[in-house]
């Protein structure tokens, strides 16, 4: 602790073993790209004149992108939404480093195949479950006209969602599957009618909400009378 003399009479100051204030300033680091160049070269035996060739660690990427950029890339896309033009001008203007279209897109893609193996066993985890809630929202993607949905799959210990382009009674035997024998907790879509009554519990939230609806019907009178009975 440095000695400190006072600003009145310039004796010492006697300083306390704890700060009195604390001031912190929060700040980006400077983005940084990380290169690493991997240079191969081959020669030819002297004696048996067989050429050699050397190889690229086991640990290396067999595209440009490392790990942390392919799932920075992901992350992007997927959870933030931006079309891969949109990560190509944050990358260059973060980085100083142009990625074509076709670089990012591939990205999109490889960590995508990678997924897939525990996105299916997710899936299949969860339709062994003997309850299940299951629900389906609008889902845009870059701007896109047409309408995607995402449905969302829920257990006791894992949540699977999956995109589809449809909200019908098929989209849902395929993401609860045709033959699931748990008990299904569903909005009051038709999409859901297919499921045998004993098996089918309407969501009581979604219940509640609806008539909390009538009990506050602007028309008031008997509609409400019999909403506010009902909540």
């Amino acid at each position: 602790m440095p000695e400190a003399c006072c600003s009145d009479c310039g004796g010492e100051v006697t300083a306390n073993k704890s700060p009195s204030y604390r001031h912190q300033v929060l700040e980006l680091p400077e983005p940084k790209l990380d290169i690493t160049e991997y240079q191969l070269f081959h020669g030819r035996c002297k004696q048996c004149n067989t050429v050699s060739k050397g190889t690229l660690p086991k640990d290396t990427s067999d595209g440009q992108m490392g790990p942390r950029l392919l799932s920075y890339v992901a992350v992007l896309s997927g959870l933030y939404h931006l079309s891969v033009r949109k990560i190509q001008r944050l990358l260059q203007d973060q980085y100083g480093t142009h990625f074509s279209t076709g670089l990012i897109s591939e990205a999109q893609g490889r960590v995508s195949s990678m997924l897939t193996p525990t996105h299916q066993a997710l899936h299949q985890h969860i339709k062994k479950a003997s309850l299940v809630h299951v629900d389906e929202t609008t889902h845009n993607r870059n701007g896109e006209a047409h309408t995607r949905w995402i449905w969302l799959l829920s257990g006791d210990d894992a949540v699977f969602q999956v995109v589809k382009y449809f909200r019908n009674k098929d989209a849902a035997k395929s993401v609860l599957g045709a033959q699931t024998q748990a008990i299904v907790v569903s909005d009051q879509c038709p999409s859901y009618n297919w499921i045998a009554p004993e098996r089918h519990q309407f969501c009581l939230a979604h219940v509640l909400r609806n008539l909390q609806q009538m009990a506050d019907y602007s028309g008031k009178g008997l509609t409400a009378n019999i909403g506010n009975r009902l909540v």
